[in-house]
């Protein structure tokens, strides 16, 4: 849970700070974080759901870096495009582990329940 807490921190907090021109596609990436809280809420917290989410979220981090690396404004900048791919990337490997902790964590229930 601390993974996905601090991934959704640390978007919102680079989201906040930096200035790259994004204009309205900075919304989106508060739209992540509220994806990923609802699908907890969805999930009911349980790790297995929870793996899902982030799942989810991470491919949604994904396609959101590239709608914005592709965007007229960011592209036109020197370097825009690869920093919103590595931005966007980053991100989403964090989701990853946070969604292999979550089905690790799963798995580990699922065996105590079984014994």
């Amino acid at each position: 849970m601390a993974v996905a807490i601090v991934t959704s921190f640390l978007t919102m907090w680079t989201t906040i700070v930096r200035d790259d021109g994004l204009g309205g596609a900075s919304i989106g990436f508060f739209l992540l974080i509220m994806a990923a809280v609802v699908g907890g809420f969805a999930a009911w917290f349980r790790p297995a759901g929870m793996a899902r989410t982030m799942l989810g979220v991470a491919i949604m981090q994904v396609l959101l870096g590239s709608a914005v690396a592709t965007d007229g404004a960011v592209a036109s900048t020197p370097d825009g495009a690869f920093k919103a791919l590595v931005f966007s990337g980053v991100f989403a490997a964090l989701w990853l582990i946070s969604a292999a902790f979550f089905r690790a964590a799963a798995r580990k229930g699922a065996r105590i329940i079984a014994s």
